[in-house]
């Protein structure tokens, strides 16, 4: 028998089982009652952030504020093997929201912005890519958030960052995660770092030796910086 999918919908308030929640977000409210016309008795996924899926009946619901009650929740199943951070150098804005949407569905735990030499530096909103964010969980069916990380100065996150970093550079070697045969360690947490789209400087390239990281490239022509980031996402997370 065919099973329609339920709705699901962000919130910040703590939720649990048997709970009654009133949330009266405009927006929210909005979408529920004049796009999906939503009446009480009927039934969503409410989540917020932390891995659960609640599924809760409308008891109520009118301009103002909708009422819930949660029926039970679940640990939602859906979770790479992989936390991955990606920090990509600023690109154009409707490029650098398509990753931060794209970045999230494939499951992403980390979204940072840097600035680097040949950036873009007039596509951050951080309001509008946290948005970004919720929506995309909500499309993906994702129950944890993935963290948006501050516009931060590239050699200011290298300086302190201390998880293990690829750079993905033309210069660099085939990217390839497959485990050292004489090894039992396995990865379990990656820092991908996506240059903009006029590539790395120089400078910044001599650094990344300096510290030597691990530089790979991809087995494809050479992309475009947005569809790096994602397909680089892909690969990882796919692991």
């Amino acid at each position: 028998m065919f099973r329609m999918r339920l709705h699901r919908f962000y919130t910040t308030l703590s939720l649990q089982k048997s709970q009654s929640i009133t949330l009266s977000d405009v927006g929210l409210l909005h979408q529920m009652r004049s796009v999906f016309r939503f009446h009480s008795g009927d039934t969503v996924i409410l989540f917020n952030g932390d891995g659960n899926d609640y599924v809760s009946e409308i008891v109520s619901i009118d301009k103002s504020e909708a009422v819930f009650r949660v029926t039970h929740s679940s640990v939602n199943q859906w979770k790479p093997s992989v936390k991955l951070t990606l920090a990509v150098s600023m690109i154009k804005k409707d490029s650098f929201e398509w990753v931060v949407q794209k970045a999230t569905e494939l499951g992403a735990s980390e979204i940072i912005p840097l600035i680097s030499e040949r950036s873009e530096k007039k596509g951050w909103n951080r309001e509008r890519a946290e948005k970004i964010i919720i929506e995309a969980c909500e499309q993906s069916g994702r129950s944890d958030v993935p963290t948006l990380g501050e516009l931060t100065p590239l050699f200011d996150f290298i300086d302190r960052e201390k998880r293990k970093i690829i750079v993905f550079h033309t210069s660099g070697s085939r990217f390839d995660l497959s485990p050292d045969p004489r090894s039992n360690l396995v990865v379990k947490e990656i820092v991908a770092l996506v240059g903009p789209e006029g590539g790395w400087s120089e400078k910044e390239i001599e650094m990344f030796h300096e510290k030597n990281f691990s530089i790979m490239h991809l087995s494809t022509p050479v992309l475009r910086a947005e569809t790096a980031a994602i397909a680089i996402t892909s690969l990882i997370l796919a692991k």
